[in-house]
């Protein structure tokens, strides 16, 4: 089932100026979908382009909107977690101010509190970073 337009800080625990991740686009148990277009303030910019620590930061934001999405359906807020452990990162391209991002994360393993999460950051075809992370909420 697709969400519906949301208000992003509806399923997140993140605030400005932190938020990196726009809109969920999908959410299913095991997948996540979400976009982000990068703006000029985004306090991750260094050099007009978003850092990797952007990138893995928006995998970890999909995933709490993801997580935060499924939640609500069931009745419960968006829970705070944080990130335990990043692993297997590869970087190919970093966006630049007023790029738009798509993000596809993966649920790969969930035991409760600790999630494994595989997540793909793309502008357009290009690949732009991928990585698992841990995540505990």
């Amino acid at each position: 089932m697709s969400p519906k337009p949301d208000d992003i800080l509806s399923l997140i625990p993140h605030r400005e100026p932190f938020v990196q991740v726009g809109e969920l686009v999908s959410a299913s148990d095991s997948l996540f979908v979400t976009r982000l277009t990068i703006g000029p303030e985004n306090i991750l910019l260094k050099n007009g382009r978003l850092m990797e620590s952007g990138l893995l930061e928006n995998i970890a934001q999909s995933a709490a909107a993801g997580f935060g999405y499924l939640g609500r359906k069931s009745g419960q807020e968006p829970k705070v977690g944080y990130i335990g452990a990043i692993s297997r990162v590869e970087v190919s391209a970093l966006p630049a101010a007023g790029d738009t991002i798509t993000t596809h994360v993966t649920v790969l393993h969930r035991l409760d509190p600790v999630v494994m999460v595989h997540g793909v950051c793309y502008c357009g075809d290009e690949k732009l970073l991928e990585g698992e992370i841990k995540l505990v909420i």
